[in-house]
């Protein structure tokens, strides 16, 4: 026990290893919710460029049978009751799929953890130069809870396909369980517990 304290001052290890843990939730719940983002958004703009391409066609074929281009009258009309049909089609999914509002909601969550992310950083520093008591980084350890716990409350659910993103991105193949060197490769290398070197 006091070798440990002696390598992480003013911290005990238990409390440093559940707040490393945490950081460690937090880092792959951040990068989940950018990945959700980006998928939502790329398919927000296929939405709208099947949209536009269909309204175009619309249009066309509207004036082609107008200018009687098209020869048979009720194949024009088939065609452009058809198209029609499909550009409300696309109106109504826009309507009802809001992939633009859901990439947004992500990107906000996202940026709210990363906020938070940022805040773990600090508190394991704190805690591995013995900047703070234990009773403090608990108070500040509940408190990033709590702000944790508030950002996932407000958050939209994210998909298999944005965690599989995450996931590599991050380059771990295990599913939320982290060990120390694992957690160590998201922190600056001055925090990191395999470093045995010490900053005077």
């Amino acid at each position: 026990m006091s070798d440990e304290q002696g390598e992480v001052p003013g911290a005990t290890p238990y409390l440093l290893a559940q707040v490393r843990e945490s950081f460690g939730r937090v880092v792959y719940s951040q990068k989940t919710h950018e990945k959700q983002a980006d998928i939502c958004f790329v398919k927000y703009r296929w939405q709208q460029g099947v949209l536009i391409a269909l309204t175009a066609i619309s249009s066309g074929t509207f004036l082609a049978t107008i200018i009687g281009l098209l020869g048979d009258p009720a194949l024009a009309s088939l065609a452009t009751s058809t198209i029609a049909l499909l550009v409300s089609w696309m109106s109504l999914g826009a309507k009802a799929f809001r992939f633009a509002e859901e990439s947004d909601a992500h990107r906000d969550i996202a940026s709210r953890l990363w906020a938070i992310r940022e805040s773990y950083i600090s508190l394991i520093a704190d805690l591995m130069s013995g900047d703070v008591s234990n009773t403090q980084a608990q108070g500040r350890r509940d408190e990033l809870q709590e702000a944790t716990r508030n950002a996932y409350s407000d958050a939209p659910r994210t998909s298999s396909r944005a965690f599989a993103r995450a996931q590599e991105g991050l380059k771990n193949n295990e599913e939320m369980t982290f060990t120390p060197h694992e957690i160590d490769l998201f922190l600056p290398e001055a925090l990191r517990l395999g470093n045995k070197g010490t900053c005077s």
